[in-house]
């Protein structure tokens, strides 16, 4: 394991989304609705990911969420950091956006590295391989099975 997953793995995924979702009320003041409604919506697939220990689809859904609000985020302050820094409650505002955008990399690899011990992304494809799995009996007459070890055509 990396030395960043370690340090990571000792945190809980609770104490993440406690954070975020802390950072996300006081960072709404003034900002478009959709950066609360894709942002919450993150959380949400970590809450997900929280009830459903078994399953890797909410840890990849989960991390893939963060890194797409963490670029929404840095074109969010692109776009409006001219606008929101004229007056104190959007200074705050912004902040806090910032302190969420700062916190987004270490969820990231929390979630990916959750997704990784779920049995994601192993050696081993969750596919069948059809050309070794593949009964001669379900084949039909004109197709001859595969040889193992041959070459395909």
């Amino acid at each position: 394991k990396q030395w960043y997953q370690r340090r990571v793995r000792g945190i809980s995924l609770k104490i993440f989304l406690l954070v975020h979702f802390c950072l996300l009320i006081f960072s709404g003041f003034g900002l478009p609705l959709q950066y609360q409604a894709s942002n919450y919506f993150a959380l949400g697939m970590g809450f997900w990911m929280l009830s459903d220990k078994n399953n890797t689809t909410p840890s990849l859904f989960f991390s893939a969420f963060i890194v797409a609000t963490a670029v929404g985020d840095i074109f969010l302050m692109i776009c409006f950091h001219t606008v929101l820094s004229s007056v104190g409650i959007y200074k705050f505002s912004t902040f806090m956006t910032v302190m969420n955008l700062f916190l987004k990399p270490a969820t990231f690899v929390y979630g990916w590295a959750e997704h990784k011990r779920r049995g994601g992304e192993s050696e081993v494809s969750g596919y069948t391989n059809f050309d070794s799995d593949v009964a001669p009996t379900y084949l039909p007459d004109h197709i001859t099975p595969p040889v193992a070890g041959a070459e395909p055509m």
